[in-house]
């Protein structure tokens, strides 16, 4: 049974600048709940086919891959866990300097998880749905001085 959940949020930045910060995931411990860490594991600048492993509080290590990048406007976080794989796919538009992001996360619960994944999708599509706030809020919070 794969799981599917959708949000968004509209943020007061500019799109180049919601997509740089966001295609990188090693700016998730300052925004996602549960991230500690994520390093980049493959050579050359952030793009298509970079790689990372994040850990989390949760899932512990976790590899990430980039399987779309389309700068500004779409990109799209390849998982895999012991427990799950998922796509993060994200849409950014531009609308009066502000930056409109659609996501849908599609998750493939990997072996005796497939057996709890419907006990575990409502709880997948809350923290899927809450995470673009944090993200908002950490782009739109200017920094300590």
């Amino acid at each position: 049974m794969a799981i599917q959940a959708d949000g968004g949020t509209t943020i007061a930045r500019r799109i180049e600048e919601v997509f740089d910060y966001l295609s990188d995931p090693r700016n998730e411990p300052d925004w996602l709940p549960g991230a500690t860490a994520v390093d980049k594991t493959s050579e050359g600048p952030v793009g298509l086919g970079s790689t990372f492993v994040g850990h989390y509080a949760r899932a512990g290590r976790v590899a990430l891959e980039l399987v779309e990048f389309e700068r500004p406007h779409r990109v799209t976080l390849r998982a895999h866990w012991k427990i799950v794989d998922f796509d993060d796919a994200v849409e950014l538009t531009e609308t009066d300097g502000r930056t409109l992001l659609q996501a849908r996360m599609h998750a493939t619960p990997r072996s005796v998880m497939r057996i709890v994944a419907p006990l575990m999708a409502r709880t997948l599509r809350s923290q899927f749905a809450a995470n673009w706030d944090h993200l908002r809020r950490a782009l739109e919070t200017p920094p300590n001085r």
